[in-house]
């Protein structure tokens, strides 16, 4: 049984030579009885790996998927989920045309030895599309506002108001929780989380900081003193304002670390929210491919009703028993040549 740090540290020294390929491919299907837990490694390590290293993550999926073919299909079936999300990052992420037609190559070889049912197809290669789209829209948004040859272009005097009324935006609209995660999500898909550990992080966060009373009723109980200077002409000698001094200590400590547990959650949330959101958009995914999967399958179902119909037609037109049926006798041999 291989372990995910197994897992991390085989794909961290994936490279795009056949034989690292080969080789590590090879691993996973020795390993495959644990598919779900080496596409989930596959994803992560993909979505963090080097922008020169990402096209060897799909020559890996590729192999292994074709060898599964052949020998059950759980990776088959397990990896159909990340798939187009891994390939809109690989196509957004690199820029790199020869890649590109690759990453459009291997999805045609899918199509092509019906790896996938052709839904599924349609589905990667719209994936395909958008992370070309999103990788164009980048490369606008990043254009150097220069005239291609490292200097400002020169602006007319004429147009210098027209510019300067450009310039003036208005202010960018803080995002809400969700929409953030929305965008992250489209700009950076995560691998879709196995069930067990978002189970296990959603259980962690019923024990989260903001729910911890006893650390909240002692920053109630704190004086008054501790955070109203306008208390400190109340201090009557030095010892007091010792005192004083220790207790706002004290107090400081105790916001302080409760502030970091409480970013900590924060960060923490944002991840489940952002797990849970990729989870919901890969069922979703998974929902309308197998809604079209079972639509083919009941036209086929169909289609043979029909025929067994037809045949039964046909069965009631034939006669019931072919030993009782009545046949003419044949001529005698003497019938034959008589003349």
């Amino acid at each position: 049984m291989v372990s995910e740090s197994q897992l991390v540290k085989r794909f961290g020294e994936l490279s795009t030579s056949q034989q690292s390929v080969e080789t590590l491919s090879l691993f996973l299907m020795h390993h495959r009885r644990q598919s779900q837990t080496i596409v989930h490694v596959w994803a992560k390590e993909l979505v963090s790996a080097t922008t020169d290293r990402k096209i060897a993550f799909l020559y890996v999926a590729n192999d292994v998927i074709q060898h599964d073919k052949r020998k059950g299909g759980e990776f088959v079936k397990d990896f159909l989920p990340m798939l187009a999300s891994a390939v809109q990052h690989i196509v957004s992420q690199v820029d790199d045309e020869n890649i590109h037609k690759t990453v459009k190559r291997i999805i045609q070889i899918w199509n092509e030895r019906q790896i996938y049912q052709p839904d599924a197809i349609k589905l990667l290669k719209t994936s395909y599309e958008n992370g070309i789209q999103k990788k164009d829209s980048d490369d606008e948004d990043d254009d150097d506002p220069t005239n291609g040859h490292g200097k400002r272009k020169r602006i007319e005097p004429s147009s210098t108001s027209a510019n300067n009324s450009k310039r003036r935006r208005k202010p960018k609209r803080k995002l809400s929780l969700r929409e953030e995660i929305r965008r992250d999500l489209a700009i950076n898909p995560i691998p879709v989380p196995v069930v067990d550990e978002l189970i296990k992080m959603l259980q962690e966060l019923e024990n989260s900081p903001s729910s911890d009373a006893d650390v909240r009723e002692k920053i109630a109980a704190l004086p008054i003193e501790v955070s109203d200077s306008n208390l400190l002409k109340n201090l009557r000698d030095k010892q007091e304002a010792t005192d004083l001094y220790k207790l706002v200590q004290m107090a400081h400590g105790l916001l302080e670390e409760y502030n970091l547990r409480l970013e900590s959650e924060l960060r923490s949330r944002r991840y489940a929210a952002k797990m849970l959101q990729g989870y919901i958009q890969a069922q979703d995914r998974q929902i309308e491919y197998e809604e079209k999967l079972l639509e083919d399958y009941k036209n086929k179902l169909s289609k043979l009703n029909l025929i067994r119909e037809e045949i039964e037609k046909h069965k009631k037109n034939l006669p019931q028993d072919v030993n009782n049926m009545q046949v003419a006798p044949l001529p005698s041999a003497g019938d034959l040549f008589a003349r």
